[in-house]
């Protein structure tokens, strides 16, 4: 998933450090950067993720976060200082997190993560049924099957026939939280139950999900480290 960022702070040397690392983290991230935050609020761009220093000349980066409020953006803010009594005053923009000066790039890793994780799980995979167009959260989504020229979507509560490709349904799903099982099948890992050589057990679905035996291993080690990365969620 490729994000989009902004970083505003009055101090090159941390904008280029923290452009530096972040590109390191994601390869995929496009970054902008901001020297004001007047700079920033008259930017027209929508950016996923906005890291915005607090104490700025001009219009610091609270009360710039609050114009970027009152115009609706549902950006991703993540403050950057040195001092922690500010932290009050985020819960009024909303703020994402908090980030201590000089950057820990575990905390920031983590940070990514999480909005990719927030934006996974918010977002609609939206596709062509029945001559209309059904819109389904993500996490609804739980098994995925190829037939002749379209897909299967199962859910949670039904199955829904879809004139796209399997293809095009994995780019549009990613593989954060779906994976490809067999060359007819994509499974949701939040939905599966458990892992043998030649099939998957799922949730909501009676029948068990084919695994070819090339795409085993890949499955059993990916599913490990999904499940060792959101074991306080499972």
């Amino acid at each position: 998933m490729g994000l989009k960022a902004a970083i505003c702070d009055d101090e090159k040397t941390i904008r280029d450090e923290l452009t530096k690392t972040l590109t390191e983290i994601k390869k995929d991230i496009s970054i902008e950067e901001f020297s004001s935050g007047e700079e920033l609020l008259s930017s027209i761009e929508h950016y996923d993720v906005i890291f915005l220093d607090v104490e700025m000349q001009g219009i610091d980066g609270m009360e710039t976060a609050k114009r970027i409020r009152r115009k609706d953006v549902k950006s991703y803010v993540v403050f950057l200082t040195g001092h922690m009594e500010f932290i009050q005053d985020a819960f009024k923009v909303r703020a994402f997190r908090y980030l201590n000066k000089p950057i820990n790039v575990k905390d920031l890793s983590e940070t990514i993560s999480d909005i990719e994780d927030e934006i996974q799980d918010n977002a609609q995979f939206i596709f062509k049924s029945n001559g209309g167009l059904v819109s389904l959260k993500y996490e609804d989504v739980v098994c995925v099957e190829a037939f002749g020229d379209g897909i299967y979507v199962y859910t949670k509560d039904m199955i829904y026939t879809s004139p796209m490709s399997l293809k095009k349904c994995i780019d549009e799903l990613g593989e954060k939280q779906f994976i490809q099982v067999h060359k007819s099948y994509v499974v949701a890992y939040r939905h599966i139950k458990a892992v043998n050589k030649t099939f998957v057990d799922m949730n909501y679905i009676k029948e068990t999900v084919p695994v070819s035996r090339r795409k085993y291993q890949s499955l059993k080690n990916s599913y490990y480290e999904y499940v060792h990365e959101n074991a306080k969620y499972v």
